[in-house]
């Protein structure tokens, strides 16, 4: 049975309007065969594999939003798309060879792209929906993980379930585990697995297990149909059916974790600047910060147009980035999230000290000097060092 939009909504608890920014804030890309986004990619892009036109794309992309939005079962937006994709020469296989080239299905060499059909419609409709609600899903969890930091992965058990997803059920980690990256749903086209998550109490009373991935992650080559491999990272636990999980190829990343900001280059440097700052104070900066294996970069500072001139930047955007993260936590530097939290302030307030070419900012507070030294970037800088050296009394 395929379940509608709505139900599917009903049944993970999540408002739709999450799910369908996540599917509106994609970009519509022209690719090859499916093997050419293995590596995240979907989670920032929509394509359907050797659909050779940007309209026809952007048709299906905007048509799957509306079925969102509207809680539409899989006939009905099929109904809807069909006839568009008929107008356009993408469905099924039939045409003569100026129809096919006049609709962009014949390639330099001749090659007919294939035409869309019901099966490769079930497919895309399927692992969109999921694909939305589950991103939708963990910025929800995410933004929940200091009550709820236990994460259990949930499977659909009937008869169309995989093996490999039916083990995985019930399976508790923590919010954070590095597992999540990995594994978190959906984990191969038409998966229909889900998260939810637990409170500190709630493992407690219901007496749950609690697993760890810790040493138990390996990247391995998995055989394509189509020819080569792709890398897949594996899940190493005795107590799965061949003491392993892993993901299908493509889908061994969570593009869920990719969260969408706002181009804040593009913006107003003063609205920019209460974005950062709101962030800087909220609980996804304290988890990047505190993660055991932090990743990317985090917004930290607006550098307003004086502070941009005095040290030579063309942009306004500083960053903190995890490499540096990861060092001051190897090296004990004892900084804090909210010693972290004042690099807006040093930014905005810090005096210019300079040695030669070196140049960096100085605060100087009542129980600390704060000093932060920046590397030019384009568009802005990132944060090279960051100390903080308490005064004594």
């Amino acid at each position: 049975m395929t379940i509608s939009a709505a139900d599917a909504s009903f049944a993970i608890g999540l408002p739709p309007e999450k799910a369908i920014e996540h599917l509106q804030a994609k970009q519509a890309q022209v690719t090859g065969p499916w093997t050419e986004w293995l590596d995240g990619q979907h989670a920032r892009g929509f394509t359907a594999a050797n659909v050779a036109k940007l309209d026809v794309l952007q048709d299906m992309q905007d048509s799957l939003a509306k079925a969102l939005k509207n809680g539409q079962t899989l006939q009905q937006w099929k109904d809807g798309l069909v006839p568009e994709l008929q107008r356009k020469g993408w469905w099924g296989r039939s045409g003569t060879t100026a129809e096919l080239q006049a609709a962009g299905r014949v390639d330099a060499e001749g090659v007919i792209a294939k035409g869309l059909t019901p099966t490769r419609l079930r497919t895309i409709f399927q692992t969109n929906m999921q694909s939305a609600y589950m991103a939708g899903r963990y910025a929800d969890m995410i933004e929940e993980a200091e009550e709820r930091p236990y994460w259990q992965y949930v499977a659909i058990l009937d008869a169309k379930t995989r093996p490999a997803h039916r083990a995985m059920n019930g399976k508790i980690f923590m919010y954070d585990d590095p597992g999540w990256k990995t594994f978190y749903p959906p984990c191969g086209f038409n998966c229909r697995c889900r998260v939810r998550n637990f409170s500190k109490t709630d493992i407690t009373r219901r007496k749950l297990q609690v697993d760890s991935t810790e040493g138990k992650l390996q990247e391995v080559q998995v055989p394509l149909r189509s020819g080569g491999s792709a890398s897949v990272t594996r899940y190493n636990d005795k107590s799965l059916p061949g003491g392993k999980f892993q993901p299908d190829a493509g889908f061994s990343n969570n593009p869920a974790a990719a969260t969408w900001q706002p181009s804040l280059a593009a913006n107003d440097v003063q609205l920019s600047k209460r974005y950062v700052e709101t962030a800087v104070q909220g609980p996804a900066f304290e988890r990047f910060v505190q993660a055991k294996a932090p990743e990317g970069s985090f917004p930290v500072g607006i550098a307003a147009p004086a502070r941009q001139a005095e040290l030579d930047l063309d942009g306004a955007v500083v960053t903190l980035g995890a490499e540096l993260v990861k060092r001051q936590q190897l090296a004990r530097t004892r900084l804090g999230v909210d010693d972290y939290r004042r690099i807006p302030d040093v930014l905005e307030r810090g005096v210019l000290a300079t040695d030669l070419d070196d140049r960096w900012l100085v605060l100087d507070e009542p129980d600390a000097i704060y000093t932060l030294d920046l590397q030019a970037q384009p568009g802005g800088a990132r944060v090279q060092n960051f100390e903080r050296k308490a005064k004594t009394r």
